[in-house]
């Protein structure tokens, strides 16, 4: 236990003294985060590539592990791999975003090179329950589908300050302590590493942040997460560690499938933002973000004590985890979604799904846009196909409708577009949905030619 709180230290001192030269680098241009989507909230850009000094710490952690136990060297080499690999890609992602499909590609690329490499699950077994399952060769894709999911999840409910790295703390902490429980060292070490690594760059990403985790970031600390929960798990604990890490994670797997169910029934891509996760809808119902921030914090505090009751009580207190998982989800339903009865749930997704054949129309003339904006000769052209186009949608000149609904884009930090619908024909919050679909080809238009 000793040793675990050395690692911690360290790993806080690393990303403690490491982060302000991070700042200092990005201030130069390097990696800065705008207020380029509407959904984001910052005044000023701010730098995302806060997974540097946390990539730096739990890197030097693993040397002080080779160092002190030599023989299981050869074992981390998939962990260190496949740690390098995800945070290079979001890295690069940081620094030249590259899209949803290269980025999926270049995860399950990974992801494999990490299972050929021999971090997989082969058996699972749990304990208590007197049965076993061998995966044969579904484990190959059990593997990759944990080794993606996790990050992406952690990705995904990184929008808000602090968010994403305390909830990583906590996971990093509950996978140290079940480390301690198997005997496990070195996992316990690098799982301490990393928390205390995150602590240290928490100090500059609370509210108000002055530096993001960046997709990088995010990226390391999935993959963290999913590779030593694998790890973790021995031949007579390998469900259990992976009902841990699941009851512990429920807080952004219940966001994340909120959202793509949310995305699926709307029409968008799943892999579409929006500002509609949790931490949002907290804001919108005048939460402050240290509020919102405790709050999240607490339960998944509470979570990561059921989620390591299991491995306590040899599986007994797995139905009071699944449900305080479930109790959480109709919490949301009811105080964010107000579906209180089949009837509101019925009439809500009959007003979602009654808007989804809109939503996907706006789409299809963002993208036909995209090509207009190609073959169109000069700006006059192009913006008069513009304006024919978002009338064709829906929305109007102002003044046109006796009830109007005004919507504000962000696009490049600057000055928002704003655009005009009428009230009758849907909420501010469709008119600013579907005005959404049209962001990024108006900013690539307005690079090209100034809007008249």
């Amino acid at each position: 236990m000793i040793f675990a709180v050395c690692f911690f230290v360290f790993g806080f001192l690393v990303a403690f003294i490491t982060t302000p030269f991070v700042i200092r680098l990005s201030r130069l241009g390097i990696g800065l985060d705008g207020a380029t989507e509407t959904r984001k909230r910052q005044e000023a850009p701010v730098p995302r590539l806060g997974g540097a000094p946390i990539m730096l710490a739990v890197s030097l952690g693993l040397g002080v592990i080779f160092y002190v136990q030599p023989g299981e060297s050869v074992s981390w080499f998939p962990v260190l791999t496949g740690s390098l690999l995800m945070y290079g890609l979001g890295l690069w992602d940081d620094l030249k975003p590259l899209g949803a499909r290269k980025k999926l590609a270049g995860q399950i690329l990974t992801a494999t090179l990490v299972y050929f490499m021999g971090l997989s699950v082969d058996r699972v077994t749990y304990p208590g329950g007197g049965w076993s399952v061998e995966l044969g060769g579904m484990n190959y894709f059990a593997t990759v589908f944990w080794l993606i999911a996790v990050p992406n999840i952690i990705n995904l409910i990184d929008g808000f300050d602090g968010l994403a790295g305390g909830l990583g703390l906590f996971m990093a902490v509950t996978l140290g302590i079940v480390g301690i429980h198997n005997e496990q060292l070195s996992v316990a070490w690098y799982a301490f590493t990393m928390a205390g690594a995150l602590l240290g760059f928490l100090s500059f990403n609370l509210p108000p942040a002055r530096i993001y985790l960046g997709d990088g970031g995010a990226y390391l600390i999935g993959f963290t997460i999913a590779a030593l929960s694998l790890s973790s798990s021995n031949k007579g604990s390998v469900a259990a560690v992976l009902l841990v890490t699941v009851i512990a994670l429920g807080i952004p797997i219940l966001d994340t499938s909120f959202a793509l169910l949310r995305r699926a029934a709307k029409g968008y891509p799943i892999f579409h933002a929006d500002d509609d996760h949790f931490h949002h809808r907290l804001e919108r119902l005048g939460f402050t973000k240290f509020r919102i921030l405790l709050g999240i914090y607490g339960v998944a505090v509470v979570l990561s004590l059921l989620g390591l009751s299991i491995i306590w009580s040899q599986g007994r207190t797995l139905p009071i985890a699944i449900g305080a998982l479930f109790i959480l989800a109709i919490f949301v339903l009811r105080g964010f979604h107000s579906v209180r009865t089949w009837d509101d749930l019925r009439r809500k997704a009959d007003r979602v799904f009654g808007r989804r054949r809109q939503v996907q129309y706006a789409l299809l003339q963002a993208r036909i846009l995209e090509f207009e904006l190609e073959r169109c000769g000069d700006a006059t052209e192009f913006w008069g196909v513009f304006d024919q186009t978002m009338r064709r949608v829906g929305f109007t000149q102002p003044g046109e409708a006796e009830s109007e609904a005004v919507v504000h884009v962000k696009y490049n930090g600057s000055t928002p577009w704003t655009l005009h619908a009428p009230h009758t024909a849907g909420t501010t919050a469709e008119w600013q949905r579907l005005a959404e679909c049209f962001r990024s080809v108006y900013a690539r238009a307005k690079l090209k030619w100034a809007a008249p």
